[in-house]
């Protein structure tokens, strides 16, 4: 075998040079020596093709995302599985610390804290916990890179949760300001405060969407439910609480409202 191998690179070495240097075929007829040739030649290449180094394919490998569930194509970044699973575990734990116990926490300080520090406290928690958030997307924009992702609901949910973020703390500070002066409620406050719970409740039910997509182990789905359960009953039994003191006493707790 291996000599016949050696044979046929030979013979391909050898008439390579009369091929590329002759002039164009001409016309043979049917019948002729020279065309009967032709089919051996165009053997010996076939084989010969055969033992030429194959280009390692880009899609597959140590630096590959192909094992990953996407929508297709290849990654833009040469990655390690390693590396991936690294950045998935700390992009899922920012922003469980940041949806999940963060901004909950910053609205149960404001409601339960003694003036003034309520509201100082409540500023740095949630400023703290923004920063969190802007942190852990772009370690979700990397993965989304890298295992093909950014076209899924928890990604495109994610992005949109995050720069919400943006527009809730200029809703608060323009509430802040004119609530300074006038020491009564704002419509700036009202929408500061609804805006925020649809934000947390999304940000929430997407993490819960991030681990599916992740495929996490059981126990991890199921201590993000605790806790993000825990938190949140909290924090509703805070605003309830709140809801009931306002009704309660009336219109002179609205005008005292901090935010």
């Amino acid at each position: 075998m291996k000599f016949t191998i050696a044979l046929q690179l030979a013979l391909l070495l050898v008439c390579s040079t009369p091929i590329c240097a002759s002039p164009p075929p001409l016309e043979l007829p049917p019948g002729s020596v020279q065309r009967r040739s032709l089919p051996v030649n165009s053997n010996i290449l076939h084989n010969a093709a055969h033992l030429l180094p194959r280009v390692p394919d880009d899609s597959a490998g140590p630096f590959s995302a192909a094992e990953e569930g996407g929508h297709g194509g290849r990654r833009t970044l040469r990655t390690t599985p390693a590396q991936r699973r690294t950045y998935r575990i700390a992009h899922g734990t920012i922003m469980a610390v940041a949806f999940a116990v963060g901004f909950p926490m910053g609205a149960i300080f404001l409601r339960t804290l003694p003036r003034p520090w309520h509201v100082y406290v409540h500023i740095g928690t949630q400023v703290f916990s923004t920063c969190l958030a802007f942190t852990g997307l772009g370690l979700g924009v990397w993965l989304g890179l890298n295992t093909r992702y950014l076209d899924y609901a928890h990604t495109i949910i994610g992005m949109a949760v995050v720069a919400s973020l943006v527009i809730q703390p200029v809703l608060g500070v323009i509430h802040h300001s004119i609530y300074k002066k006038k020491q009564m409620p704002t419509w700036w406050g009202f929408a500061h405060r609804w805006f925020g719970r649809v934000i947390l409740i999304v940000g929430i039910v997407n993490g819960g969407l991030g681990l599916l997509l992740a495929e996490n182990t059981r126990a991890g789905e199921i201590v993000y439910g605790a806790v993000a359960g825990v938190v949140g009953l909290v924090w509703l039994v805070v605003v309830v609480l709140w809801l009931r003191q306002l009704k309660k006493v009336g219109y002179q707790a609205a005008k005292t409202e901090p935010s």
